[in-house]
Order: C-alpha cells, then structure tokens, then sequence
C-alpha cells in the first residue's frame, strides 16, 4: 500500500475524529442524555443486558466502540480501554461522561494512526475472518470506511445539537493541510 494513500486514510479519521470530538464537547448538559430519536430509539436497558439509546453520549460511544473494534479485525482480540470494557455484549452497562468520550477519541486517533502507519498491501488485501461482522470483506475496505461512520453519528449529534437551538461552530480545520 502505498504511503501516500495511507497517510489519506489516517487524515479520515483525523477529520472524522475532530468532528466527533467538537460534537460531543458542544453538546449542552441537558442534552447530553437526551434522545436524539425518541420514537425508536428512547434510551433503554436491553434484556440481555446493556443500555441502548440515540442520545449524543450514546451515539459517541458506539461510533467510536465500532471505529476500534473494526481496526482489530478480529485478527486480534478486541480489548477496549476502561471504562469502555463495561459492556454486555459491546452494548454499554452505564451512561457515560463527555470526559470519558472524548479519552475515547483520543485513543481511536492513537490507535488508528498506528493502524495506518502499519497498513501494507497484503494486510489491506488480507479477508476479516469469520468471526467479524463483516467476514470476508478485505481489511483495507473495512479500514477506509470507518471514518465515514463516525462522521455519519457526528453529523447526526451536530444536527441534533442546531435544532435544539444550539450554535455549533464550523467544522474544525484541518491543520496538516495549511
């Protein structure tokens, strides 16, 4: 793979990374709980176990918990730092706080560069095995598309955030391309 195309890849999550990061820290206290999607999505506790919801601590979490189970691959076991390992069945056990979130981001942005850094060819070509949810699809796809999902909940917070009356501010910059 080339360094060029990986050093694209790691500025994707760079720039998806920062979004989630100005979403969750722009978010107000009083709706850092609330639902963004009250119809279907209202916060509640999973029979099996686990807290499931569509407020903006919710919607962090599981974008970033997918962001680093995905760059395991299941080529690794998948290990989530504390307190992100209070989990039934990678659904949360606890609400929480935008301390904790935004730790989390920092560790994705880690754990992606490092990611990207060692991205070869014969690793991007190399097919998630069966245990993944996505088993079979080449590593390197998996990896390129995981930005997008963060922005894709990012975006939603943010929207979420303007209709509640809520001024966010313009989409962070991008300082390695000034």
């Amino acid at each position: 793979m080339s360094e060029v195309l990986a050093q694209s890849i790691a500025r994707n999550f760079d720039s998806a990374l920062r979004l989630m990061q100005a979403a969750l820290t722009e978010c107000p206290d009083g709706l850092w709980e609330t639902d963004l999607w009250p119809g279907d999505g209202t916060t509640r506790r999973l029979p099996q176990g686990g807290l499931h919801s569509s407020a903006t601590w919710f919607l962090g979490y599981h974008a970033l918990t997918c962001l680093d189970y995905d760059l395991a691959g299941d080529f690794e076991r998948w290990l989530p730092p504390a307190p992100f390992d209070e989990n039934t069945y990678s659904f949360p056990n606890r609400v929480f706080t935008r301390a904790e979130l935004i730790g989390y981001v920092a560790w994705c942005r880690d754990r992606a560069h490092g990611v990207c850094g060692g991205l070869t060819g014969e690793l991007a070509l190399r097919p998630l095995p069966a245990t993944h949810r996505y088993a079979g699809t080449p590593y390197g796809d998996i990896v390129a598309a995981i930005p997008l999902h963060v922005v894709e909940h990012a975006s939603q917070i943010r929207q979420f955030l303007t209709s509640s009356g809520v001024t966010v501010q313009p989409m962070p910059g991008d300082q390695s391309y000034q």
